[in-house]
């Protein structure tokens, strides 16, 4: 399944001209892209690009499992009190997770885009006209991306707006009290 996400990601950077020959888009339409003549030059930029696609899926897949799970285990069992350094602690060990693989998503994107114009170098250049039938080929699956991603967005949106939410009205009621009668008189202490 992965292998079939990576292969159509792939071929989205690889296109053909009305006259049938195929253009390289190492980036967006509005950048460089370039002909792609022979069948080697074509194998050795599907594998550059097939192979940083695979390793950024990866990277943004374990992004979630590696902010989630040490900020569940914090929360659950490290037994902190009170509720905000809880809090502190399973925000910011994920966080702390989640900013190294940014780190390496931006390194592995550097190291694309300085690769790029050393892979390119024997290809010749896309003219204007070219990318314009290229631009009209495409245009519908790019508006669907573009409405799915803003979608997920806004979803994401309400998502972290209701989970504030629900937080901040259960966080009003304070600490529940537990009050206990002793022989020498009554006592009151937060329950943990």
């Amino acid at each position: 399944m992965l292998s079939r996400i990576i292969d159509r990601a792939v071929d989205s950077q690889f296109r053909k001209d009305q006259s049938g020959r195929l253009v390289f888009i190492p980036f967006t339409l509005k950048g460089k892209c370039y002909f792609v003549d022979s069948k080697s030059d074509e194998e050795k930029l599907r594998g550059f690009v097939k192979l940083f696609r695979t390793t950024l899926t990866l990277i943004s897949w374990l992004s979630f499992p590696s902010i989630y799970i040490p900020g569940l285990i914090l929360d659950d069992f490290a037994g902190l009190t009170p509720r905000g350094h809880r809090l502190a602690i399973a925000l910011g060990v994920p966080l702390f997770f989640w900013v190294i693989l940014a780190a390496l998503a931006f390194m592995l994107w550097f190291v694309y885009k300085t690769a790029v114009p050393n892979m390119t170098a024997s290809l010749n250049e896309v003219g204007p006209e070219v990318k314009g039938q290229l631009r009209e080929i495409s245009r519908r699956p790019r508006r669907v991306a573009l409405g799915v991603a803003l979608a997920c967005f806004g979803l994401l949106l309400l998502m972290i707006v209701g989970i504030l939410g629900w937080h901040h009205s259960h966080g009003k009621s304070g600490c529940p009290v537990r009050v206990s009668s002793a022989s020498n008189g009554s006592s009151i202490s937060p329950i943990h």
